[in-house]
């Protein structure tokens, strides 16, 4: 409860404050679904999060709950570069250190890098996504190793409506892939509505991980500033 009051100080305050454009959200969804498998044991967690944006650099802050109890929680800080080549391409460069504040021998760091491309109402976005061996990347057999993930996302606008389509999927290959023999595919498909400063959706959301759920029907509300 703590991290999201830190949260909504943080949105409180303007943005000339601190010389960058802040921006928000925070929500509700049924299932925290990550590459398509449930990081909240299949029950509805509270997210948040706050960018600081300058230039195209920007830093983020992101938070989410895990379990039934607030304790259990994953906090992600990104810093990154994001810039427009042309007025249907972008490209941007991140960092990020994933953070589990109940357990924290099991904090990692990521790189990542993605284009997105425009055209009218349509929208792609391609991504590739890097841990390296480190502490927290181990497989079944405790052994270390880096661990790789290659996503692409389409979405669109439908005209008329505050309605948006999104479809995407991606593959992982490392430790985390929770697949016996290695590989895990996880895709999602589902739509979006906005509404002033809010937002519902509905995604059919799932992977080839062993074990678990590997399919669910995901909801959300998000507020965003």
């Amino acid at each position: 409860m703590r991290l999201l009051a830190a949260f909504a100080v943080a949105l409180s305050w303007p943005a000339s404050a601190v010389a960058a454009e802040l921006s928000g959200d925070a929500g509700v969804v049924s299932d925290y679904r990550y590459r398509g498998v449930s990081l909240s044991d299949g029950r509805a967690a509270v997210q948040a999060s706050a960018t600081l944006e300058r230039s195209g650099f920007y830093a983020t802050a992101w938070a989410s709950t895990l379990g039934r109890r607030l304790a259990d929680s994953e906090i992600d800080l990104t810093a990154g570069y994001e810039r427009e080549l042309a007025p249907w391409i972008s490209v941007d460069l991140s960092a990020t250190r994933y953070l589990y504040p109940s357990s924290p021998g099991e904090g990692y760091s990521e790189a990542a890098a993605a284009v997105s491309l425009n055209h009218g109402r349509a929208s792609a976005r391609l991504g590739f996504s890097y841990a390296p061996r480190q502490r927290a990347l181990r497989d079944a057999a405790g052994r270390r190793g880096g661990n790789a993930y290659v996503s692409v996302e389409a979405a669109y606008d439908v005209p008329g409506a505050p309605l948006s389509l999104i479809a995407g999927g991606g593959y992982e290959r490392g430790p985390f892939d929770e697949v016996e023999r290695g590989g895990k595919w996880d895709w999602k498909i589902g739509g979006e509505i906005a509404r002033g400063p809010a937002r519902f959706g509905l995604s059919y959301v799932g992977s080839s991980a062993d074990g678990g759920d590997p399919r669910a029907l995901v909801g959300e509300v998000r507020f965003s500033r």
